[in-house]
Parts: structure tokens; C-alpha cells; sequence
């Protein structure tokens, strides 16, 4: 486990963040004393597909997105 002082936190941030990136846990000290813990806290992405399928179900009334973002986009049915 990493450890940084409070006062390393904001001057060596990039550093800081590139351990959390690669999985790392930082303790944050100050006065040789743990204060905090910093984490990587990943995000699950949303599943846009899992929601339209629950609103409209398996196949969606009307033209196909492709076709509706085709046609926004100038092109040729």
C-alpha cells in the first residue's frame, strides 16, 4: 500500500492518481498518523441497451435506430 501526507496529496496528484489507476490504495497521513484512505472507485457504465429493451422491448415499433440516425445524419435509407 501507497502512503502520501496531506500535504503531498494536492502537490503530487498526478502521481497519486496513476497508482489508484493501476489498483494501488493510498493511505494519506498526517503527523505519521493515517487520516484517510483514497480508492480507485469505478463506475459501472450504464446499460442502454438493457433499457430500451425493458421500455419497448425486443424490437421497437417504428424504423430501426440505425435508420433514424442515418437519416439525422444526412445519409441515404
Amino acid at each position: 500500500m501507497k502512503t502520501a501526507s496531506v500535504q503531498q496529496v494536492p502537490e503530487q496528484w498526478a502521481k497519486i492518481s496513476r497508482w489508484l489507476a493501476a489498483g494501488e490504495e493510498v493511505e494519506v497521513t498526517q503527523q505519521d498518523q493515517v487520516v484517510a484512505k483514497l480508492v480507485l472507485v469505478l463506475r459501472p457504465q450504464p446499460d442502454f441497451l438493457a433499457r430500451a429493451k425493458a421500455v419497448w422491448g425486443d424490437q421497437p415499433p417504428g424504423e430501426p435506430l440505425s435508420a433514424l440516425v442515418n437519416d439525422a445524419r444526412g445519409g441515404e435509407s
